[in-house]
C-alpha cells in the first residue's frame, strides 16, 4: 500500500549544542522513520527545557558528562557541560551509556577545535562542512552503528 501509516515507533535521536548565552549553535537530528505521537518542534522543546536540569546537576558534579539529566515519553536527555559553558545534549531511545560518553567527549574535542578559530564568532550556530561532517561521522561511530 503507498499510503500505508506507520505502525512502528521511530527512533528518537536528536543531538544540539547550546552556546553560554542560550544560543542553539548546532542541530543535527538523526530520528528514523517511524510513527511520532508528539508535534514538530518537540524535539528542541524538550531540550531546550532540560537546560534547568543540567545546570542543576553541573553544580553537584565535577564530571562534564552530566548522564541522563530528563526523561519525557521513553526519550532520554543526555548532556554534556563543557568548561566554557556550552552545552552539548542528546535526545534518544538508546540505553548506551559508554557510546553516549565516547559520541560527547570526541565532539567536544571537535567543539574546542571549532569555537577556537579566530574567525568563529561567540555564541553564533556553527554552519561549517567539516565539523557538520566529522559530527555526522562521530555519530555513525557510536550511536547509529
Amino acid at each position: 500500500l503507498p499510503f500505508a501509516v506507520s505502525t512502528m515507533a521511530a527512533t528518537v535521536l536528536v543531538f544540539g549544542i547550546v552556546g553560554n548565552g542560550g544560543t542553539l549553535l548546532y542541530q543535527c537530528d538523526w530520528s528514523g522513520p517511524g510513527r511520532r505521537t508528539d508535534g514538530p518542534g518537540f524535539d528542541q522543546a524538550l531540550m531546550f527545557g532540560s537546560l534547568d536540569m543540567v545546570a542543576e546537576k553541573a553544580w553537584a558534579t565535577n564530571s562534564m558528562y552530566l548522564k541522563v539529566v530528563e526523561t519525557h515519553r521513553q526519550c532520554d536527555v543526555s548532556a554534556f557541560r563543557t568548561a566554557s559553558g556550552c552545552t552539548m545534549l542528546l535526545l534518544h531511545k538508546v540505553k548506551e551509556d559508554d557510546k553516549i560518553r565516547l559520541f560527547f567527549s570526541e565532539v567536544h574535542e571537535l567543539l574546542i577545535k571549532a569555537l577556537s578559530n579566530p574567525f568563529a564568532e561567540k555564541d553564533r550556530p556553527i554552519a561549517h562542512p567539516s565539523f557538520e561532517a566529522r559530527v555526522q561521522h562521530i555519530s555513525k561511530k557510536y550511536l547509529r552503528a
